[in-house]
C-alpha cells in the first residue's frame, strides 16, 4: 500500500504526481516483481445448449507495477478473459498459464489473487467495519491478534477514504463507496494479483476517476492490476500503463497504452486529431475482420504466443522472492524480501502494505465461528427473517386459537380439531420454508464470490447455514405451538405437549432445509414456484383429505413418502393416542367420543409416534444432502 506521502495524494492526482510520491520506495518495489503470462488460451462455453467458442487463442502478459485495461465492444470477450485468467472459469478452458515463469497451479493462484466482479455481492445488513472484520478473520492467520487486524483495517479504510462511513450499513453506501469497499475487502491479504470487472460501471466521471486512481496506487505498489473498462474517457485511458483491445474473442493489441495508436496506424488505421484513443480502438475492434485486423491479431500472437523464456529476462526479480506453488500446501503464496532491513528505512505503514501478508488458510472451526456469527448478525437485522417472522407466528397463532377456542377436549368437534391440526402443519412448514428461499439469492451470490476467492471451505459455509437459523427454528414453532395448544384446550398433559412441540420443531427444520435446497439451486422466482408446487401435492396423501385405505394401490406408495402424512400421524398420536380417555360429550351423541375409534377410522391406530419421528429425520437428512449438492452444483455451474 502507499506510504504516508502517497496516501495524501488526491483522488484526481495525475499518474506523474502519484509516481513521484512513490519514487522513494523504488528500491523496495524493484525487489518484488510478478509476471502473469497466458498463451493460446481458448474458452468454449455452452449457450442455449450449443457450444460457443468465446475466446480464440488469446495471448498476452501482465506485469507488476502496471495498471492494465481490457476493453472492446460488447460481446468481445472482456469479462470472459478475466474469468478465465482469474480461475473463476475452469471448464472448457485450454491454453498455458504461467505465473513468474512457473506453470500456474489453479488452487494456489486463487489464494494469491482476487477477482472483483462487476456486480460485487455484499451482505447489505452488515456495516463497513463488520464486513472488514469478517474479511480479516476469514483470510488472515489466527496468530495475528485482533489489535493488529484492526490496524490493518484502519489503514486500508483511510487509504481508500472510507473511514467516515465505517459504521454505515452496506445497503446505505453510494455506488462509489461500494466499489471502494469491494477493493478494501480484498486488500486485507494484500494479494499481488487483482482482477476487476468494470470497476467504473454505474459511476459518474468523477467517481470513475477516483476509483481508477485508487487502482493505480495499488499497481504502483508492485501488484498486477487488471480491470475491464467499458468505454473509458480520454482522461481515464491515460491512467493505464497497458491495454488489451479485444474483438470477437481475439486480442487486437496487447501492450503499453502509449504504443497502441502507433501500432494501429502502422496497420493502416488513420487516427483523427483530438480524438479519444479508446473510442478509436473501440471503432476498430467493432469492424468486421478484414486483412488489417487479421494482421493486428497475428502480430499480437507472434509477440506473445511464441514467447520463449529468457533466463536473463527477469534478472531484476529477487531470487529469494519465490512463489511456492504446491497443491498439497495450505499456503498459496510466500514472499521473502531479500533485504528486510530496507523496511526500516521507510515508514512502518509501507512495510505492512507491501505484498508480504500471507493468506494462510484459517481452520475450519474458526471459519465456522465467523460465518455463523455473520449469519446471526445479518439475520437479526432482517425485518422479514426475524421481526416480521416472529410477529406473524404470534398473530396467526392467536387468531387460530381464538377461532378454534376450547375444542381440544370436545367429542362433538373432533373433526374440527383435526382441521386445526392440519392448519398448524401447513403454517409451520411454509412459515419456515419461504423465508429461507428469500434469504438465499444474496447469500448464495456472496458465497460463490468468497468461496472461489478462497475465503473458506464449502463444509464451513454449509454447516454455518444449517446452524445460524437454529434460534428462529426454535422460537417460531415454540411460540406458535404453545399458544394454539393451550388456547384450543388440547390434553392437559406435558408429555403430550412435548410430543406436539417436538414434531413442530422437526417439521420447521424440514421446511427450512427444503427452502435452502431449492433457493440455492434455482433463482428466486423458480424456487418460490417449485416449493409449493412440490409440497402441496404431498398434502393429498397426508391422510386428512382422504384416508389411506381409500386410495388406489397405485397412489399408496406416495403416502409412504409424504412427510405431511407422518407429521399428521405423529400429532394425532400425541393428542389422541396412547390410551387417552374418552372425550367429553356435550351433545346427545358423539361419534368420535372414543379416541381409539377415531384413530382406527383414520388408519392411524397403534404406537406410531417413534416411527413417524424416524421417517421425518430421514427427510431432514435427505434435504441436508440435497442442500449440500445444490451448493456443489452452483459452484460447478459458475465455473
Amino acid at each position: 500500500m502507499p506510504d504516508k506521502d502517497t496516501a495524501n495524494v488526491s483522488d484526481n492526482a495525475s499518474p506523474a504526481v502519484i509516481a513521484s510520491n512513490t519514487s522513494m520506495n523504488g528500491n523496495l518495489q524493484e525487489q518484488q516483481k510478478f509476471k502473469l503470462q497466458f498463451r493460446n488460451v481458448s474458452y468454449i462455453a455452452k449457450q442455449n445448449k450449443k457450444l460457443v467458442n468465446i475466446l480464440h487463442d488469446v495471448c498476452g502478459e501482465f506485469k507488476s507495477g502496471r495498471l492494465t485495461a481490457v476493453f472492446g465492444p460488447s460481446g468481445a470477450g472482456k469479462t470472459s478473459i478475466l474469468n478465465v485468467l482469474s480461475g473463476f472459469k475452469a471448464s472448457g478452458v485450454s491454453g498455458k498459464f504461467t505465473f513468474n515463469d512457473k506453470e500456474r497451479n489453479l488452487l494456489a493462484f486463487r489464494k494469491s489473487s482476487c477477482y472483483i466482479p462487476q456486480d460485487f455481492a455484499l451482505l447489505d445488513l452488515l456495516t463497513v467495519q463488520e464486513t472488514m472484520n469478517d474479511s480479516a478473520d476469514l483470510k488472515l492467520p489466527t496468530k495475528i491478534v485482533t489489535s493488529e487486524k484492526q490496524k490493518i483495517i484502519d489503514d486500508i479504510l483511510m487509504i481508500l477514504n472510507m473511514d467516515k462511513c465505517r459504521h454505515r450499513l452496506v445497503r446505505n453506501l453510494s455506488g462509489g463507496e461500494r466499489k471502494r469497499l469491494s477493493i478494501a475487502i480484498e486488500l486485507v491479504t494484500n494479494p499481488p494479483v487483482m482482477f476487476f470487472d468494470e470497476p467504473t460501471s454505474g459511476l459518474d466521471s468523477v467517481a470513475s476517476l477516483q476509483v481508477i486512481n485508487y487502482l493505480r496506487r495499488l499497481a504502483l505498489e508492485n501488484r498486477i492490476i487488471v480491470c475491464v473498462v467499458h468505454q473509458p474517457s480520454s482522461r481515464l485511458i491515460k491512467l493505464f500503463d497497458d491495454v488489451i483491445v479485444m474483438s470477437r474473442g481475439q486480442v487486437l493489441y496487447s501492450g503499453a497504452e502509449r504504443e497502441m495508436i502507433p501500432t494501429f496506424e502502422t496497420a493502416g488505421f488513420a487516427f483523427p486529431n483530438y480524438y479519444n484513443p479508446a473510442d478509436f480502438a473501440l471503432e476498430i475492434s467493432s469492424e468486421e475482420h478484414n486483412e488489417k485486423i487479421s494482421n493486428l491479431i497475428e502480430r499480437n500472437k507472434e509477440r506473445f504466443c511464441g514467447l520463449v523464456h529468457d533466463p536473463n529476462e527477469n534478472a531484476g526479480i529477487n531470487e529469494k522472492s519465490k512463489i511456492l506453488i504446491n497443491s498439497n500446501s495450505h499456503t498459496a503464496i510466500e514472499l521473502q524480501s531479500a533485504n528486510e532491513s530496507e523496511c526500516g528505512q521507510i515508514s512502518h505503514e509501507h512495510c505492512r502494505f507491501t505484498p508480504t501478508r500471507l493468506r494462510t488458510e484459517v481452520g475450519i472451526w474458526r471459519q465456522l465461528i465467523v460465518l455463523t456469527r455473520r449469519s446471526l448478525r445479518t439475520m437479526s437485522r432482517n425485518l422479514i427473517a426475524v421481526q416480521l417472522r416472529v410477529v406473524m407466528h404470534v398473530i396467526v397463532s392467536a387468531l387460530v386459537g381464538a377461532v378454534f377456542w376450547d375444542i381440544g377436549n370436545d367429542g362433538a368437534r373432533v373433526l374440527t380439531n383435526i382441521s386445526c391440526i392440519f392448519f398448524i402443519i401447513m403454517f409451520i412448514f411454509f412459515g419456515n420454508a419461504m423465508p429461507s428461499i428469500l434469504s438465499c439469492p444474496q447469500e448464495t451470490a456472496v458465497f460463490i464470490r468468497e468461496y472461489l476467492n478462497g475465503w473458506y471451505s464449502l463444509r464451513a459455509y454449509y454447516v454455518s447455514m444449517l446452524t445460524s437459523d437454529i434460534p428462529m427454528l426454535f422460537i417460531c414453532p415454540t411460540l406458535f405451538t404453545t399458544i394454539i395448544y393451550f388456547m384450543t384446550s388440547q390434553p392437559d398433559d406435558m408429555a403430550r405437549f412435548a410430543m406436539c412441540w417436538g414434531i413442530s420443531l422437526i417439521l420447521a427444520i424440514v421446511g427450512h432445509l427444503m427452502g435452502l435446497a431449492f433457493g440455492s439451486t434455482f433463482d428466486i422466482q423458480m424456487a418460490i414456484l417449485l416449493v409449493p408446487g412440490v409440497a402441496i401435492p404431498f398434502m393429498i396423501f397426508s391422510g386428512f383429505f382422504i384416508r389411506i385405505h381409500e386410495l388406489s394401490l397405485f397412489f399408496r406408495p406416495l403416502c409412504d413418502i409424504s412427510f405431511y402424512r407422518y407429521t399428521m400421524e405423529a400429532l394425532m398420536q400425541a393428542i389422541y393416542g396412547y390410551d387417552r380417555p374418552d372425550l367429553k360429550c356435550h351433545t346427545e351423541f358423539c361419534y368420535f367420543k372414543s379416541p381409539t375409534k377415531l384413530l382406527k377410522e383414520l388408519d392411524m391406530l397403534g404406537d406410531l409416534y417413534g416411527h413417524d419421528l424416524f421417517v421425518l429425520l430421514i427427510w431432514i437428512i435427505f434435504f441436508k444432502v440435497l442442500f449440500f449438492l445444490s451448493l456443489v452444483l452452483r459452484v460447478k455451474r459458475t465455473q
